[in-house]
């Protein structure tokens, strides 16, 4: 049943993009293989996608919707049981679907679309909402169920309004209680150019936690390339309770370029929510990994451009407490405009309580080969 549904969808699309000339239809379909090793032991791991964009092309009110169905094997179909049965026969996902509407020097945009804030390249403490894999070269962006409005001040200023609902309600005597509708997320963003520097303020409010975020981040060039992304949380509840600390995150990041192919970055991230001293942390998943967990990190990366053609990149992420290490190195060839190969690992080290250790994370190292071709 799920592959009929499947097939129905894309067949309508592409039936619109070729009945409809001002409708737009794109896309990608990547496979990416993987092995990973643990103490000598090798397992297999496939993910293969189709990822659809269909996106009107008319002035005025614009309808996007983006599609994606894919399947995966080996261990990382087999991280959880649910996880296991539900990618038996491949998953089929709205990964977008918004519309949007231009009102005077406004556009508002409501539906599950991407909001990506801050200017880090790794750690990003003022983007809250649905934040990647950190260890993922590849993962994509999922969308938020939000209404967003952006209002535009002028050519280099702009204000952002986002309210996303909480997705969760209960049904209380056949009714949905709407209650939950205290848990969703409600946020601002004043954006401009500051003395050749892009600057943002913002203010978030997660329902959930209850917290206050308070944001600044500033991205500019003197000569050397910089970055300052940093928020302060603060929650009504931390003078009343041990279970709720304030905290501030900060992240200051340099990169440089020269001889036309080579950059250098790298960043810094203080997390004040995080661990001070090291700590025995519960059993996690490589592929599920989601916060950092320590006060102090560093980021690196180096990239050569070869040619037009080819790419290479390491980049490593140490954490300063307890001393573990990713560290990735990684090529990039395009075959084509529209073709891509990426070669990369992933190599972990760390004592036996380390973040980012072996013993932790199930990996000693992983290997990726993954094809992608856009159309």
């Amino acid at each position: 049943m799920k592959k009929i549904v499947i097939s129905f969808v894309i067949i309508i699309m592409l039936s619109c993009a070729n009945a409809y000339s001002d409708i737009s239809l794109s896309g990608s379909a990547y496979n990416e293989t993987s092995l990973i090793n643990r103490n000598d032991t090798f397992r297999y791991g496939n993910r293969s996608a189709l990822h659809l964009k269909g996106e009107s092309l008319t002035e005025g009110v614009k309808l996007v919707s983006e599609l994606e169905f894919y399947t995966m094997y080996g261990y990382l179909s087999s991280l959880s049981p649910v996880l296991s049965e539900s990618l038996k026969d491949g998953s089929f996902y709205i990964d977008r679907l918004y519309m949007k509407f231009p009102v005077h020097k406004a556009d508002i945009v409501f539906g599950k679309q991407r909001i990506a804030w801050g200017s880090s390249y790794l750690f990003k403490p003022t983007d809250t909402f649905n934040k990647p894999n950190p260890l993922s070269l590849s993962g994509r962006k999922e969308g938020v169920n939000a209404l967003l409005a952006k209002v535009s001040l002028n050519d280099l200023s702009a204000l952002e309004f986002v309210a996303a609902p909480a997705d969760n309600f209960e049904i209380i005597n056949g009714e949905v209680n709407l209650e939950h509708l205290k848990y969703s997320k409600f946020a601002s963003r004043l954006s401009t150019n500051f003395h050749k520097s892009d600057v943002a303020l913002s203010y978030q409010y997660d329902g959930n936690a209850r917290n206050h975020i308070f944001g600044l981040d500033m991205k500019g060039d003197i000569k050397l390339g910089y970055h300052i992304e940093t928020t302060f949380t603060y929650n009504k509840d931390s003078f009343k309770s041990e279970n709720f600390k304030d905290y501030l995150q900060s992240v200051l990041g340099l990169d440089y370029s020269f001889m036309g192919k080579w950059i250098v970055l790298g960043e810094y991230f203080y997390n004040g929510r995080g661990l001070k001293k090291e700590t025995k942390l519960p059993s996690s998943s490589f592929s599920l990994l989601e916060d950092f967990k320590y006060k102090h990190y560093l980021y690196s990366q180096v990239v050569y451009q070869y040619d037009i053609f080819l790419k290479a990149n390491l980049f490593a992420i140490w954490n300063v407490v307890d001393k573990s290490l990713i560290i990735s190195p990684g090529l990039d060839y395009d075959f084509f405009q529209n073709t891509d190969l990426q070669v990369y690992s992933q190599i972990l080290s760390g004592d036996e309580n380390g973040e980012f250790s072996p013993s932790h994370l199930g990996v000693n190292r992983a290997f990726y080969v993954k094809l992608t071709v856009k159309f």
